[in-house]
């Protein structure tokens, strides 16, 4: 993912709309290694959560919950990867039993 395509989808991400989706661990990897696409999250997410925490007088730190939020991403992706490898080596297995069980 490139810069252009990743500052596109950055209200995505802030929306948690990227969930699930394969652009999400693009999207992450990506903010991680670039200070520019990083620096314009930060603000996105500032203008966004900002605005409504300062009308309610609540307290916000932009680098710690944005670093929650990539975390939490990048978990999302971890997981989906550990199903999908989970339901390969379960439908392998209800193969190898069909095709034993299917010769005896």
């Amino acid at each position: 993912m490139d810069c252009k395509e990743t500052q596109r989808c950055i209200h995505l991400f802030l929306k948690d709309e990227l969930e699930g989706t394969a652009q999400e661990a693009e999207f992450v990897d990506h903010v991680r290694s670039c200070s520019e696409c990083m620096e314009e999250l930060t603000i996105e997410y500032l203008l966004s959560e900002g605005i409504n925490r300062l009308e309610n007088a609540d307290e916000i730190d932009v680098q710690k919950e944005l670093e929650e939020m990539l975390n939490r991403a990048m978990l999302h992706v971890r997981r989906r990867k550990q199903l999908k490898a989970g339901l390969f080596l379960l439908a392998s297995m209800l193969i190898c039993i069909i095709l034993l069980g299917g010769t005896g």
